[in-house]
């Protein structure tokens, strides 16, 4: 078994590895969003109504948006796809979106959250990635953001400087992602609504995730360029802690309502198998159920980005700071496991993420400070 180092001239153990499951699960990702749809022609008729501009249930399919043809060419058909679950034509359909988009919200956060770190590269602005994303598919490009994030901190060297967040974008990230991303996610599911204000609602939250950085863009001229040195440095980690443990229990709300509705459904169809699990046995029967195979895949892609996201960081902070737990290594990682899947179990993988992420960010100020200390002293 590779040594575990926390010396600042280490590395990660086994990241090469880690590395590489991110990138087959966006080639899963490319392969079940994708490549699989034009080798079965799925979702079943679903080019065909796009085309026709009317649902089989006899509802048009809403065509202008924007007054730009081009643009509103690609909503139209993402609006289209998203629509079944949304109306609540496919009740099974409607609470897998619940669960997966408001989980969503976490995710965008922390993204933002770990974009805006003074160590991090610009290559990491989650607004191109989040453009991209929407159009190409989330388990696709997610896992590759993944990818890259955990090979940019793949050295010990990483955590040793540059953990704070400027406090002007510190203190806008939950606003921008509550107002811009959760507000229009919740106005999806609100009942009542017309098809035709459903659409439209589907239609502006196709940017939601672009959007939720507008904030970020506004008050980037009052960001300073110097690095943040005494008590600024840690000035950060109270606005970051308010924005791990909302979108935390934005997490749990969502979770335990889809159980309770998914439990109490009188409808038999509604199983958590069926929100959940993609069917082979379903997903080319219907146009329904090939976009629900769809939402489904690209949800369990997410998740596991999530959990091994957050196994990874409490491993990270496990072997960076060491006096945190003496216990055997193999121990530590049992207690890790543990924790990733209770708080799963607690309020799904969104709460899994935003729960170690608050957790971790105490941790890395510590580390930081210890790396200073450190250095000051080998200095003199």
């Amino acid at each position: 078994m590779q040594a575990v180092s926390s010396s600042p001239a280490g590395a990660r153990p086994c990241n090469t590895l880690l590395l590489v499951t991110f990138a087959l699960l966006s080639a899963a990702g490319a392969w079940f969003m994708r490549v699989s749809l034009i080798l079965y022609d799925a979702p079943k008729d679903f080019l065909e109504v796009v085309q026709a501009g009317v649902y089989p249930n006899g509802t048009p399919i809403k065509k202008d948006y924007t007054g730009l043809a081009p643009l509103d060419e690609g909503l139209s058909f993402l609006v289209a796809a998203f629509l079944p679950g949304a109306a609540g034509w496919n009740e099974t359909f409607y609470w897998q979106q619940f669960h997966f988009l408001i989980q969503i919200t976490g995710l965008i956060a922390i993204m933002n959250v770990e974009a805006c770190r003074e160590r991090n590269s610009a290559i990491l602005s989650t607004a191109v990635w989040a453009f991209v994303y929407q159009n190409v598919g989330g388990a696709v490009i997610i896992t590759l953001w993944m990818l890259l994030f955990h090979r940019l901190s793949g050295r010990n060297s990483y955590f040793q400087s540059g953990r704070a967040v400027p406090l002007p974008y510190a203190k806008v990230i939950l606003p921008g992602t509550i107002l811009q991303y959760l507000i229009p996610t919740i106005a999806i599911f609100i009942s009542g609504q017309s098809i035709t204000m459903l659409q439209g609602v589907l239609a502006f939250w196709q940017f939601a995730p672009v959007l939720a950085n507008i904030p970020l863009w506004f008050v980037s001229p009052f960001v300073s360029t110097t690095p943040a040195s005494g008590k600024t440095k840690t000035a950060d980690i109270r606005h970051l802690k308010i924005i791990y443990n909302t979108v935390f229990v934005i997490s749990v709300i969502s979770h335990w309502i889809t159980i309770y509705k998914v439990a109490s459904s009188e409808n038999p169809e509604v199983t958590f198998v069926r929100v959940f699990l993609p069917s082979r046995e379903h997903w080319l029967t219907s146009m329904n159920e090939g976009l629900l195979w769809i939402f489904q895949w690209d949800w369990i892609i997410f998740a596991a980005c999530y959990l091994i996201s957050a196994l990874t960081a409490i491993y990270d902070i496990q072997r960076l700071v060491p006096d945190i737990d003496t216990d055997p290594e193999g121990d530590k990682i049992f207690k890790g496991v543990y924790m990733v899947v209770a708080l799963t179990v607690l309020g799904g993988p969104g709460a899994a993420l935003s729960g170690v992420w608050s957790w971790r960010e105490e941790q890395l100020a510590v580390l930081e400070e210890r790396a200073e200390k450190a250095s000051l002293k080998k200095a003199t």
